[in-house]
């Protein structure tokens, strides 16, 4: 290993509890306070890093993905990622919210909520459940695209009737509102297929709630997520394969 003079690294420490992502993160964000790792710097491979410390290369894959939400890396197709934050903009940093962290908490609320909302069934909640539904194919069958289907997900929510449950959905999904993490939405969905598939599989919870059938309606909305997370996750190291 290079000697630290040479290394703008240096001595890493190798992770072993849980949050691993966030501890990666915080020693990369180190250097970069530090003035170790300067503007324009490459960084090293993933898989240089994950043997360094000690993680694998997905975890790797989501400390780039909170470092580069947070504007202080970017990734590059076929060439090095690189550091674009300064020393300043790091004084405060403190990385707690990656987007696995949000895909693990969406996956423990919106299967519940769609389960409640199947056993619940209150025909107004039924009746908006079609409405947004409808609204969403209409605008697939047209355009081949849409905006969003996070109308579907609020639709059921809402009609779960758990205050509680909905407004920590709420506070886990405003970290989804920045424009970097949109732009990862975009390149995530960039296949049709996968555009289908997330349409396919709103049709498919608004059915279960419909016909009061909470088991399926949470299996399905946590098979959505799962395959929203890896293709937002995974889709993401294939642009710098």
């Amino acid at each position: 290993m290079a000697s630290t003079e040479q290394d703008p690294l240096g001595t890493v420490t190798a992770v072993t509890t849980r949050s691993a992502s966030a501890q990666v993160a915080d020693q990369l964000v180190e250097a970069i306070r530090d003035g170790r790792l300067r503007t324009n710097d490459r960084l090293p491979s993933e898989r240089e890093l994950a043997q360094r410390f000690g993680v694998s290369r997905p975890t790797i894959r989501e400390t780039f993905a909170a470092l580069e939400l947070a504007g202080l890396i970017q990734t590059h197709r076929g060439r090095p990622t690189t550091v674009i934050g300064t020393p300043a903009e790091v004084t405060t940093w403190g990385v707690e919210i990656l987007p696995p962290t949000v895909f693990e908490t969406r996956l423990v609320l919106e299967p519940a909520l769609a389960s409640l909302a199947a056993q619940k069934q209150y025909p107004e909640d039924l009746e908006n459940l079609r409405d947004v539904l409808a609204r969403l194919e209409s605008e697939f069958e047209e355009t081949g695209e849409y905006v969003s289907d996070l109308p579907v997900h609020l639709a059921v929510a809402r009609a779960a009737h758990s205050p509680i449950l909905e407004r920590a959905l709420a506070d886990a999904l405003r970290h989804t509102e920045t424009d970097l993490w949109k732009s990862f939405r975009r390149r995530a969905l960039v296949e049709r297929s996968a555009r289908e598939g997330h349409v396919d599989e709103s049709r498919s919870v608004v059915r279960h709630i419909e016909r009061g059938e909470p088991e399926a309606a949470a299996d399905v909305w946590r098979h959505h997520l799962t395959r929203y997370r890896d293709e937002m996750l995974e889709g993401r190291g294939q642009q710098r394969s």
